[in-house]
């Protein structure tokens, strides 16, 4: 089975083929789409047309289906999906809204289970991702 990635509030899927898809707003207010690689770790990232992003610029993440916003409740400059792993296991994805800045974390519960970047040391206080 290949992994899923999914909407938090409405747990729909949001990957397509190699690409996470989420609606996104920039700083002066410009929305458009922005495609993550699925294979955490990897920043590659587009966006659609016309729309850009700037090195570090924090962007809004939305769910393109439900327009749920995706902030993490515990810090404004982290945002959040769900991940459905090949074992049906659940997990959350915790990234930096910061472009160009590379933190991921995949959490079970309250522990990280693994994480990915050069800025890991950014978010180091251990409450940020309870999302309660």
């Amino acid at each position: 089975m290949k992994t899923k990635y999914l909407c938090p509030h409405c747990e729909e899927a949001l990957n397509v083929d190699n690409d996470i898809v989420l609606k996104a707003k920039n700083n002066s207010g410009r929305k458009g789409i922005v495609f993550l690689h699925t294979l955490l770790g990897n920043y590659n990232s587009r966006f659609s047309a016309e729309f850009t992003i700037t090195e570090g610029e924090k962007v809004k993440f939305y769910c393109p289906l439900c327009n749920s916003n995706l902030t993490n409740l515990k810090n404004e400059r982290l945002a959040y999906f769900t991940m459905i792993d090949g074992d049906d296991k659940k997990f959350t994805v915790v990234f930096s809204k910061i472009y160009g800045e590379k933190c991921t974390y995949v959490i079970q519960e309250t522990e990280v289970i693994k994480s990915y970047g050069d800025q890991l040391n950014i978010y180091t206080n251990p409450d940020w991702f309870l999302m309660k």
